[in-house]
């Protein structure tokens, strides 16, 4: 992995005039940049955290619907960072359980958007529901995957068994993740429950001894319906070996498709359940939505207005010495002028007359302009040696 380590003057970090933070995740905090009309959003990684930048650097030059659009990335002050499209949604993390219809129909836009990503031999690598995003689309619910080619295993309850061993993302790996996503967003918590990594890498080896369905059926959050649909799911994705799952998306879009048909939702009960869920839950969470830290604390030092002063204070200091050597030179040469004395008096007063001008300037860096205007250096007589 090799982030850059620089970046453009041009940098979004750069063009931003406000900042807020949104949230702080385990891995990193997310802020609202605010660039004149453009919302960005901001991904400051926390430390020993970062992202894949060879997938990263890939997924700048792609336009899949359903997947989030990166804008910008690199190092900042020493810390990795993403910059992306900002998206009026709300977290799938941060809303309660769903209706098993509206659940299954989401996981397949989920499933579409990651299939058209195998394609182009990306493999997301942290699939959990702080990265999927939820958003308003006409009078129905839109899916947006973000974060992808992150370093490391992911969110761990979400993380298949060979991710643990080191392994690298792939589409089984996906495959296992999305099982576990179906699940939390079904129950409203996670099929596996610890903080420890040793504890739940040992539970993924050994998920295909969990009775999905019966924990399901404690929860009291299917009909018998739909806990037999959902069967295979469990069947097809959560499995220890990475051969036991289903083959690829294309097969996982099929068995979401024939889950739907086995509960009897066609495909107008699924945009009426989609409507009413994102009417009650969704409008709901998203109006909650406030900036949890005061606006413009930037976590990053702005890059521009210093070396605009220092390109100003240079060139200042530039145009002064021009002047001093044409007096020597034309001392030298000599042609009748005015008494020396006078002439240095004069020029002292013109260089406070430019130190007042570069203070006004300083506090309009923006339209600074390349020299110091030469009419006020007109009247200046021009010494010679008698």
């Amino acid at each position: 992995m090799s982030v850059k380590s620089e970046v453009s003057t041009a940098s979004i970090l750069d063009k931003a005039c406000e900042s807020a933070l949104l949230h702080q995740g385990g891995e990193a905090d997310v802020y609202e940049l605010v660039c004149g009309e453009d919302l960005y959003a901001l991904k400051w990684y926390h430390s020993g955290c970062s992202f894949e930048d060879a997938v990263v650097g890939r997924l700048k030059h792609l336009n899949i619907p359903g997947l989030y659009r990166i804008r910008e990335s690199g190092v900042r002050d020493n810390t990795p960072y993403l910059v992306y499209d900002f998206v009026d949604g709300a977290s799938s993390a941060d809303i309660p359980a769903m209706p098993v219809p509206v659940a299954l129909n989401l996981l397949r836009q989920v499933v579409h958007t990651l299939d058209a990503l195998n394609k182009e031999d990306i493999h997301h690598g942290d699939i959990n529901p702080s990265n999927i995003l939820l958003c308003k689309s006409g009078e129905s619910l839109q899916t947006l995957v973000i974060d992808c080619g992150i370093v490391g295993p992911g969110a761990l309850a979400y993380a298949a068994p060979e991710r643990f061993q080191g392994k690298p993302a792939s589409e089984q790996s996906d495959l296992y993740s999305l099982g576990m996503l179906l699940f939390r967003w079904i129950a409203g918590v996670d099929l596996l429950d610890s903080g420890d990594y040793n504890k739940l890498a040992a539970q993924a080896l050994t998920i295909d001894s969990v009775d999905v369905s019966s924990r399901l059926y404690e929860l009291d959050c299917c009909s018998a319906q739909e806990l037999s649909a959902l069967d295979s799911l469990w069947k097809a994705l959560l499995r220890a070996k990475a051969e036991d799952r289903a083959e690829d998306f294309d097969e996982l879009d099929e068995l979401l498709e024939i889950a739907l048909d086995s509960i009897g939702v066609g495909e107008v009960t699924v945009q009426t359940a989609l409507q009413k869920y994102a009417d009650e839950v969704l409008a709901i969470k998203m109006e909650q939505k406030f900036p949890i830290a005061p606006k413009n604390e930037f976590p990053y030092r702005k890059n521009g207005g210093e070396n605009k002063k220092n390109t100003l204070k240079i060139a200042v200091l530039a145009i002064f010495g021009l002047i001093l050597i044409a007096m020597v030179f034309l001392v030298c040469v000599g042609t009748k002028s005015p008494d020396i004395d006078e002439t240095g008096n004069l020029l002292l007063q013109k260089s406070r007359s430019l130190e007042s001008v570069e203070s006004g300037i300083e506090n309009q860096l923006d339209s600074a302009p390349d020299s110091v205007p030469l009419k006020m250096l007109e009247d200046l007589p021009t010494p010679v040696s008698e």
